[in-house]
């Protein structure tokens, strides 16, 4: 400004003065190349710094030359080694490797600008107390970069709202590890109306707790979708006052509209009615979220081989929920092998033996006959690996 302003002044005795003198020249051409020169200062400079950063970028943090350009015109303000080089040193203490960190600064390289001891440091440390190892750390950040681009004052009480809203740290821990983007929503905006709507539904307490649990992200979705998840659960029978209720609506968040009409269209060909359907999914929600291959084989061998009807399995629908090579064929058989030498003869429940827990199984099916079939212990551990190998049978 001062420059413009002598310049100003000289025009202006320029124009009063008849006969321009040689002094006069002299200053016309002192002010003009200055102002050239320095602008063309100033563009050496900051080429030169982008012409270091690309460097750094390349040499310290294993960028391609091709994608390194971009990059670096975000790091103007860089001119030494000195800062970008704590920040590389503070991940690296934590354990990032050269893909985490390429990963992090590909999406947020103004990282290399934060001061550590007043930004990053203070996160970190409030992850930490959370009670996340320096590996869970890791797996956050490459999981969702932008928990390092979130200042630590937003961080904090985020943390904080969550433990409240599960009850303990460790539930907190689990559900950052499970869905790291969770602390990247607004709490005002986006969470609370949608914990208010689903409180609206009755669930409170242990209800609220398991839905948020297994389903974090669902109060992070757009109210209008949670509004027709709710009643869409409600046209195939679940009422809210249902104790059912949660487990079906999670089981509709993870199934899309399009893959219920194609299994329904999968059931009708079993010989299930509409009604059936709906009897299913209001005694076993869950059962939906299988494949419809998944749902297919296990159909095929309940009917064709263990003998039960269609309509019978829709009142079971825990049936379809079960692995068909860990429990229905192995177990199905050592129950026929037993019925074909003269035991379990009165007709045994299904749900009763495919359902019992592994240890009750093998007592009352296995070692109940140790002694009179010793190879029913081979036979079962021939049929399922993992469960014999994880019973302890040889």
């Amino acid at each position: 400004m001062k420059r413009l302003h002598n310049f100003s002044f000289f025009c202006k005795t320029v124009s009063s003065t008849r006969s321009p003198r040689p002094h006069d020249a002299a200053l016309l051409f002192a002010v003009l190349p200055y102002s050239a020169s320095a602008t063309a200062a100033g563009a050496a400079s900051t080429t030169g710094k982008r012409m270091f950063m690309a460097q750094y970028l390349v040499d310290s943090c294993g960028f391609d030359q091709e994608k390194v350009t971009e990059v670096s015109k975000l790091l103007n303000g860089i001119e030494s080694r000195q800062q970008p080089d704590s920040v590389l040193a503070f991940l690296k203490r934590y354990g990032f490797d050269d893909a985490s960190v390429k990963k992090l600064l590909h999406y947020f390289p103004k990282c290399l600008l934060l001061d550590v001891e007043k930004t990053l440091a203070p996160k970190f440390r409030a992850f930490e107390d959370l009670g996340l190892s320096p590996s869970d750390i890791v797996h956050l950040v490459r999981s969702n970069p932008f928990t390092v681009k979130m200042k630590h004052e937003s961080t904090v009480p985020k943390i904080e709202f969550w433990q409240d809203l599960l009850g303990s740290k460790d539930a907190l821990v689990k559900l950052v590890k499970r869905s790291p983007v969770i602390f990247t929503y607004s709490i005002e905006k986006k969470i609370q109306p949608n914990l208010e709507l689903l409180r609206e539904c009755g669930l409170e307490g242990p209800k609220l707790a398991f839905m948020l649990r297994n389903c974090p992200l669902i109060v992070a979705r757009n109210a209008d979708f949670l509004k027709s998840l709710i009643s869409r659960t409600e046209d195939l029978g679940v009422p809210r006052t249902s104790g059912m209720f949660p487990c079906a609506l999670f089981a509709l968040y993870r199934v899309s509209p399009e893959k219920i009409k194609m299994q329904m269209e999968l059931f009708r060909t079993f010989g299930w009615s509409g009604d059936d359907f709906v009897v299913a999914f209001q005694k076993c929600p869950t059962f939906l979220q299988k494949s419809s291959m998944s749902l297919q084989r296990k159909m095929e061998f309940l009917i064709n081989e263990a003998g039960y009807v269609s309509s019978y399995i829709a009142t079971r629908p825990v049936l379809l929920t079960l692995s068909l090579e860990r429990r229905l064929i192995p177990r199905h058989r050592i129950l026929a092998t037993l019925k074909s030498r003269g035991h379990c003869e009165r007709d045994y429940k299904v749900t009763t033996y495919m359902v019992n827990s592994e240890a009750q199984f093998i007592e009352k099916y296995i070692i109940l006959y140790k002694d009179k079939y010793p190879d029913l212990s081979e036979l079962y551990a021939s049929l399922n690996h993992s469960n014999a190998s994880e019973s302890g049978l040889q």
